[in-house]
């Protein structure tokens, strides 16, 4: 039974994490008919909050998938062995995810606020940093999203524990 609970809690975890990026993906282009300091404020609150919820999601999503795989090690003893698949995909999703939170905090502690202080102070768009927020966040939509895919190909024992 604690296997389904923190399992759930990482899925919950993950769509509390990818939804808001594909919400917002959507959003902030039609924040555009707003007024620059209009824009600038719709922007500050939105990534705001997305930020406070990012970042409480990815903390649960390392607990939870650290005691997912202690749980899994438990079920099956040759889960992180080389010569299988698990071990390949795992990392990739590990590698994957350190890409994202660090592309993350890039976005979160640099070129959003930077974005966000040149409109304010009436840059337009806040050009160069509207292009490299718009980069970098699609790089890590697209990065949670081959993460899913990672996580669904772990998922099936009939993929993922066969030899490499």
């Amino acid at each position: 039974m604690t296997e389904s609970i923190t399992f759930w809690i990482h899925m919950v975890a993950a769509a509390a994490f990818v939804g808001p990026q594909l919400l917002l993906f959507l959003v902030v282009p039609a924040l555009r008919v707003l007024e620059p300091g209009a824009r600038a404020q719709a922007l500050r609150a939105l990534t705001g909050r997305f930020g406070w919820l990012g970042g409480a999601a990815i903390v649960v999503l390392v607990l939870s998938g650290l005691s997912n795989l202690f749980q899994r090690m438990d079920d099956i003893e040759d889960l992180l062995d080389p010569g299988r698949r698990y071990l390949w995909i795992f990392l990739t999703k590990m590698l994957l995810l350190a890409l994202a939170v660090a592309l993350t905090a890039l976005h979160a502690l640099v070129l959003g606020p930077r974005q966000l202080r040149a409109m304010e102070q009436g840059a337009g768009e806040g050009q160069p940093w509207r292009r490299a927020t718009m980069g970098v966040s699609a790089l890590v939509l697209l990065l949670s999203l081959a993460i899913l895919f990672a996580a669904a190909l772990l998922a099936n024992h009939r993929f993922s524990l066969q030899p490499v």
